[in-house]
């Protein structure tokens, strides 16, 4: 029977509470509907700029809010009007039938190959966290499992996990298959212009990239996919996963960590659900599987990972309603 990660590694967000604190998370709670934050009112923005806008103020010469908007104003109907010009070109038509087609061509050729590191860009192993030898010398796995959690619970925008290098070694090998997909993540009706409504309720479709710079690590980055239609390859991700597998040989398990970017519209809660999302098709092998539901279930989701590789007959109805299943 397929090992569901979140079992045995405890995906959740870290707190800014104590690592002594009992940490504790299941599959049904990771798969939970999360309900995302309200945007920041008018007041709230003002606010928080404070310090900036009165700067903003000085340099100008103006004396108010109302003053400083109208000065830039020229700049800013510019700026609306190159938003609504790349927006037309977006090839996804949300009030076509069956907009799953156009998502799936959209994201085949050139500009969708498996993502590269760039050659200056730093690759942070397991030892840019934690002294590696030192962590393996601990008998007990749930030591290790404290002190991984432990050095990123200062930051409530992580994610971290503990899990075995079998269940790794699965995910890692569906994901080099299967290097793209999409997800989708519960919204309100409306709460952006990329939001798909079917039966199952509203959701935003966000785009999955694995890629694997190095032996020991393996990177998955999760963008919205009206962010990736927009940028390509200058799509900024809103959350990052790092598997490190360097103790995998050793003690048999894999280190993840991960980071939801604070500045942008998915929470960690949001990141959570995704994961959970995440997990449903690449932890998962029909191989593996002989029990007849289980083994339906499998090959139905490896189906829809081919059918997105192809970009052919791919439904996002059908993806919506698979990711709302309860496993």
């Amino acid at each position: 029977m397929i090992r569901n990660f979140f079992k045995i590694g405890l995906v959740k967000p870290s707190i800014q509470r104590s690592a002594r604190r009992s940490i504790e998370c299941s599959a049904s709670t990771a798969a939970r509907f999360y309900a995302t934050q309200r945007p920041q009112s008018k007041d709230d923005i003002i606010q928080k700029y404070k310090d900036k806008l009165e700067e903003k103020m000085k340099k100008t010469g103006t004396s108010s809010i109302e003053d400083l908007r109208e000065h830039y104003k020229a700049e800013i109907n510019k700026l609306r009007e190159d938003e609504r010009a790349a927006l037309s070109n977006i090839s996804l038509n949300l009030s076509q039938p069956s907009p799953s087609q156009s998502v799936v061509t959209g994201l085949h050729g050139s500009a969708a190959q498996i993502p590269k590191v760039p050659k200056e860009k730093a690759i942070r192993t397991l030892s840019s966290y934690v002294d590696v030898d030192k962590l393996a010398m601990h008998d007990s796995l749930q030591e290790i499992e404290l002190i991984w959690r432990a050095r990123h619970a200062r930051d409530p925008n992580s994610l971290c996990a503990v899990l075995s290098a079998e269940t790794f070694n699965r995910i890692r090998s569906v994901a080099q298959q299967y290097p793209m997909f999409i997800l989708p993540l519960p919204r309100d009706t409306g709460a952006s212009a990329d939001v798909i409504e079917n039966p199952d309720g509203a959701s935003e479709i966000q785009f999955v990239q694995w890629s694997f710079p190095e032996r020991d690590t393996t990177h998955c980055i999760l963008t919205s996919l009206l962010e990736y239609k927009l940028h390509t390859d200058f799509a900024r991700p809103h959350t990052t996963l790092i598997f490190h597998s360097e103790l995998a040989e050793k003690r048999e398990i894999v280190l993840l960590n991960g980071t939801v970017e604070p500045d942008m519209s998915v929470t960690p809660a949001d990141a959570q659900f995704l994961v959970a999302a995440l997990q449903k098709f690449y932890n998962s092998d029909p191989r593996e599987v002989t029990e007849g539901y289980a083994r339906e279930k499998a090959l139905r989701r490896r189906t829809m990972l081919e059918l997105f590789k192809r970009g052919q007959e791919f439904e996002i109805k059908d993806l919506i309603s698979e990711v709302h299943l309860i496993d």
